[in-house]
C-alpha cells in the first residue's frame, strides 16, 4: 500500500505540471467538449463503451480497492488447463508440477478492463505452444484492471509490475534459472506493467515487447522513463505501434519501434473504432509467431513514414513481431493487408 501511495503522489505532481494535448480521429464537435484533450471513448473486450477519463486522477488511495495478481502456467502438456502458480510468502520456493526449467519463458499480460482470459491472449498462448516448446505464463491482474476509473489501473501498473518482478526473482531462485530465458509481452496498460517488471529486475531480462503501449497518463503527459515502458527496461525492447496518438504511444520508446501502416488509426480493416487499431498490435504479433525472420512482417529502417512511402528506405530491415532481431535499432515501417493473414509476404 505504501509503495502505491508513493507512486500516486509523485505521478499526481508530475501530471499537474503538464498541459494535456492529444490528437485523435474525432473532435470535440463530434463527441462533445474535451474529447481528445481530457477523455476518450473506449470499447472493452465485450464491445461495451466506456469513457476513458484522464483529466482527473485520485489524490489519495482512500476508498480504492486492491486485488490479487494471478500467474497461470501453460505448457504443451497443459495447454487447455492452466496450473496456478502461487508466489510464496517469506523465502519459500515456488513449486510447480509442469514448469520445465530447460524451456524459455513467455510472460503475457492484458490491459485495462480485461483479464488473461481475453481472446487475443489465449490465442497467443496457443500459438506459442503450437510452434515452440515453452513455458507460457499469463498474468491476470483483472481485480485491479477492471476498475472503470482509468487513472486507477494506470497508476497501479507499477504496483503490478513490482509483484511480477518478485515472481520472476522467486522463479529464478527456485529453479536456478537466469535472466536470458524471459520474454515479457504486454498490451496497452499491460505493456507498462511489463516495463515496470523489467525496471524492478534492473533491466536484466532478455526482452520486453510492448503491444501498442497505452498513451494516456504515460506519454500524455510525457512521463519520465521510470514511469513508462522504455528501452532501459530490458536488454531488448521492441514496440509495435498501431493506434499512435490516441490510445497508444506516438513516439519511439524502444530499441526498435515498428510502425505498421504509419502506426496510427485506422489500421487496414478497421473502421472508426480506435480500439480496433489498438488491438491490432496483438493480432500482428500473434501471426508473427509462425514466421521466420526472412518471411512475414518485413519492416524497413527509415526516418519517417513519408520517406518509406516514397520508396527511399529499402536497405536495412527487420522482421516485426516475434522473429524481430535483438540487434534491431531505430524506427521501422511496413504495410499490412486488411485481414488475416496480415503480412504482405513476398514470394
Amino acid at each position: 500500500m505504501s509503495e502505491l501511495k508513493t507512486v500516486l503522489n509523485s505521478r499526481v505532481f508530475i501530471f499537474t505540471t503538464f498541459l494535456v494535448v492529444i490528437w485523435v480521429s474525432g473532435t470535440s464537435e463530434d463527441y462533445g467538449s474535451g474529447y481528445g484533450d481530457e477523455w476518450l471513448y473506449y470499447f472493452d473486450d465485450n464491445g461495451v463503451r466506456h469513457i476513458m477519463n484522464f483529466s482527473t486522477i485520485p489524490k489519495s488511495t482512500h476508498g480504492m480497492s486492491f486485488g490479487e495478481i494471478y500467474f497461470h502456467l501453460y505448457t504443451r502438456e497443459t495447454i487447455d488447463k492452466a496450473e496456478l502458480i502461487t508466489l510464496p510468502k517469506n523465502d519459500d520456493s515456488i513449486k510447480s508440477f509442469y514448469f520445465n526449467k530447460s524451456n524459455d519463458i513467455k510472460l503475457l499480460t492484458h490491459g485495462w478492463l480485461s483479464s488473461d482470459r481475453v481472446h487475443w491472449l489465449q490465442q497467443m498462448k496457443d500459438s506459442f505452444l503450437r510452434e515452440h516448446n515453452l513455458n507460457v505464463i499469463t498474468v491476470d491482474w483483472n481485480e485491479i484492471s477492471r476498475n472503470t476509473f482509468y487513472p486507477w489501473p494506470a497508476l497501479s501498473t507499477r504496483y503490478v509490475g513490482k509483484k511480477i518482478a518478485k515472481f520472476i526473482e522467486a522463479m529464478q531462485t527456485s529453479y536456478r534459472i537466469g535472466t536470458k530465458e524471459w520474454h515479457l509481452i504486454g498490451h496497452s496498460l499491460g505493456a507498462h506493467v511489463m516495463g515496470y517488471a523489467g525496471m524492478f529486475s534492473n533491466g536484466s531480462l532478455s526482452r520486453i515487447t510492448g503491444l501498442d503501449p497505452a498513451r494516456p497518463l504515460f506519454e500524455l503527459p510525457q512521463m519520465p522513463d521510470i514511469y513508462c515502458l522504455n528501452k532501459e527496461d530490458a536488454e531488448f525492447v521492441d514496440i509495435i505501434h498501431t493506434a499512435g496518438g490516441t490510445y497508444g504511444y506516438a513516439a519511439s520508446h524502444g530499441h526498435a519501434d515498428f510502425f505498421p501502416n504509419k502506426g496510427t488509426p485506422n489500421q487496414p480493416g478497421c473502421q472508426t473504432s480506435g480500439t480496433c487499431s489498438h488491438g491490432r498490435a496483438c493480432e500482428y504479433f500473434d501471426e508473427s509467431i509462425s514466421y521466420t525472420a526472412e518471411k512475414g512482417f518485413i519492416a524497413y529502417l527509415c526516418k519517417s513514414w513519408e520517406e518509406f512511402s516514397n520508396g527511399n528506405c529499402k536497405n536495412e530491415f527487420s522482421s516485426m513481431g516475434y522473429p524481430a532481431s535483438s540487434n534491431s535499432r531505430g524506427n521501422y515501417y511496413l504495410r499490412t493487408k486488411n485481414e488475416s493473414k496480415y503480412a504482405e509476404i513476398d514470394d
